[in-house]
């Protein structure tokens, strides 16, 4: 995860776009390792887009997101 921040930060300092996006990235992390990689999502926030996808809503509720939930059969014959 520290790589895809910093690759994000390259992008976005050479002008390029940039937008990170996590698929339960967090999941096998215990409690302090989830608190120093929520202060550098927080951080990395404030310069880029962060998408972050998880069945743990209530871990990533800190972050301050808005969360939706989708249904796959839905998506699939929208």
């Amino acid at each position: 995860m520290l790589t895809r921040l910093a690759f994000a930060d390259m992008l976005v300092e050479s002008g390029k776009p940039a937008m990170i996006i996590l698929d339960d990235a967090l999941v096998y992390s215990d409690p302090d390792r989830m608190e120093r990689m929520f202060d550098l999502l927080t951080q990395a926030a404030e310069r880029t887009q962060i998408l972050i996808l998880t069945c743990r809503r209530e871990i990533f509720a800190r972050l301050g997101a808005h969360h939706s939930k989708w249904s796959l059969d839905r998506i699939i014959t929208t």
